[in-house]
């Protein structure tokens, strides 16, 4: 048996994994709808992925800045002293964003990199320096708010 979806079925469908991804966040996304549909309901637009963390704030603490959602978990952050010889790294929450282009979307390294980068400028008008995923060695804990 066939099923046929017509152009406003799939819309709505789309806009109910976004609405998901959103409210769920992307691991658990993920979990239900499997990587292939939450690209299906992107690939027109992949960055609007990010608008939901369009409005976190930065918290200075130990010589860094984070940007923190409204539970005050980190989604990025640099440390202060790098920002200023604009030679090193925004380091990104690589399961709460990163993975939704590398994992998801199937993005290769540099192509997260530039629309992550892409985003920071535009959206939080930082441009010195360079996004990358957080290596284990930094053993920064993304799961506990910044106080």
């Amino acid at each position: 048996m066939k099923i046929i979806i017509t152009e406003q079925q799939n819309e709505q469908l789309n806009k109910k994994i976004r609405f998901a991804v959103e409210k769920l966040g992307l691991e658990q996304a993920r979990e239900m709808f499997g990587d292939e549909l939450i690209k299906q309901a992107f690939i027109d637009n992949p960055l609007s992925f990010l608008n939901q963390f369009n409005n976190l704030k930065p918290i200075e603490n130990n010589d860094k800045i984070y940007y923190v959602d409204n539970d005050n978990l980190p989604l990025f952050f640099y440390n202060i002293e790098h920002q200023e010889s604009k030679n090193g790294y925004y380091y990104i929450n690589y399961y709460r964003i990163w993975s939704f282009f590398n994992d998801v979307m199937d993005y290769n390294y540099t192509e997260t990199q530039e629309t992550i980068e892409e985003w920071l400028g535009t959206t939080y008008n930082l441009r010195e320096l360079t996004p990358t995923f957080t290596p284990i060695k930094l053993n920064i804990c993304w799961e506990r708010p910044i106080i």
